[in-house]
């Protein structure tokens, strides 16, 4: 079974309500970023940052899992991946890699950001994060 959102088919309900969300939030999105080593990203997002140290943007590189707790995602490879995630040559590819759950809630990851960084969610990043994830929702079929 898929499940579409905005005429695009999603191999979950969660990666699509994910997708909706993303629209909903101003980020940009892509599905299936390249591979990163064992890694297979579910999605590469961006979003502004206004910070003048950060370049106008973050992205980064995340693995979206039917979980209720950042806790299961203790071993996945999309939280080896602190402070950028690179190639094999050694090409900067995202700021980090990013664990998504099942509500935005449930969401990690450890970036460089202004004159420090460190570990930061969606709800650091979207301020109306839960009334979008509820929207979100209504939006795939």
């Amino acid at each position: 079974m898929s499940f579409t959102y905005e005429g695009l088919d999603f191999k979950t309900r969660l990666d699509a309500q994910w997708a909706a969300f993303f629209d909903l939030a101003g980020w940009r999105w892509w599905t299936n970023p390249v591979p990163v080593g064992n890694w297979r990203p579910d999605f590469k997002v961006s979003f502004d940052c206004d910070h003048s140290e950060c370049g106008g943007m973050h992205t980064l590189f995340l693995s979206v899992l039917p979980v209720s707790s950042i806790e299961c995602f203790k071993g996945h490879p999309c939280m080896t991946h602190n402070l950028g995630v690179r190639s094999e040559s050694n090409e900067l590819l995202a700021d980090g890699g990013a664990a998504f759950g099942d509500s935005p809630s449930v969401t990690h990851w450890e970036i460089l950001h202004g004159a420090g960084g460190g570990i930061e969610d969606v709800s650091f990043r979207v301020d109306n994060a839960d009334s979008l994830w509820i929207s979100a929702k209504a939006l795939v079929k």
